[in-house]
């Protein structure tokens, strides 16, 4: 699926200056068609990539707000047309960031439309999953969150429903404060090597706060532990002059809680930072 189109300038998920909105939007009316639409997964044709198998188990195990079924990219071609379906897909996405090109892997969940053109299909909240670079794309970074994000597709397109015309930041807003008394859940890999021990996190933040693996948070997530929040990082391999993404969302019912950026250089590293524990 990735190499079937290249889309420009999408970040709906993050919803900041780093992205302009070159795509269909999803209209209100379009938001509230969603609920009474069947949901085809598309599985994405590499043979070697994992995405196939978690995303089926991810589905199976969160996806509450509309039927779904799974479908192969050939059979996308010909449904895509169907006003009542929505689809979601893995794609890529680039962008010229003031003169720094790159790609990013994105998540989308789409409307079908009577265009047939997959640019033109109504985006409901696609999310980046990772960067993309010739040297390296590494699915693993991000294969252990995808059920948090169709959890927080979930919330998303509910929130609109009742909210409409919200963007992310708007939702951020009216629940960043839902984070207090809740556990942070964080890899420790995320982390600035100044942060990255609960003792050297407590200087910056007085939550609760769990260093775990990869495979917990996955649990947590699967488990719809509302308990847990955990931390969604895009960040580019430590290559410098890159924006690095950070997303805290709410692991049982994929709230997000917190967005913020920066871009990546010798005294920024890539990472989840002591100026972000500062900021919860």
């Amino acid at each position: 699926m990735k190499s079937r189109f290249l889309l420009i300038a999408l970040m709906l998920f993050a919803a900041s200056k780093l992205m302009a909105q070159e795509i269909q939007l999803a209209s209100e009316a379009e938001f509230n068609r969603f609920k009474s639409s069947t949901t085809y997964l598309v599985k994405y044709d590499d043979p070697f990539s994992m995405f196939n198998a978690y995303m089926e188990e991810d589905m199976k195990a969160v996806w509450t707000i509309t039927p779904y079924k799974i479908i192969t990219s050939a059979e996308f071609d010909d449904k895509m047309k169907d006003k009542n379906a929505s689809f979601i897909f893995l794609s890529e996405a680039m962008k010229d960031d003031a003169g720094v090109f790159f790609k990013l892997n994105i998540l989308n969940i789409v409307l079908g439309s009577k265009s047939g053109s997959i640019n033109l299909l109504p985006d409901l909240g696609s999310a980046p999953l990772s960067y993309v670079f010739e040297d390296e794309d590494d699915e693993d970074v991000y294969l252990y969150k995808l059920a948090g994000v169709l959890r927080f597709f979930q919330y998303y397109i509910q929130y609109n429903i009742d909210h409409p015309k919200s963007d992310i930041k708007d939702v951020i807003k009216a629940n960043k404060s839902k984070i207090e008394g809740k556990e942070l859940w964080l890899v420790k890999s995320d982390l600035d090597s100044e942060v990255d021990s609960e003792s050297e996190i407590s200087k910056y933040y007085s939550g609760k706060v769990k260093l775990v693996s990869q495979e917990e948070i996955r649990a947590a997530i699967h488990a719809g532990n509302t308990n847990v929040v955990f931390l969604h990082k895009i960040g580019p391999s430590g290559k410098t002059g890159y924006q690095c993404l950070k997303f805290l969302i709410n692991a049982g019912d994929g709230t997000p809680l917190y967005f913020d950026m920066h871009k990546v250089g010798s005294k920024s590293p890539d990472a989840f930072l002591s100026n972000d524990f500062k900021s919860l």
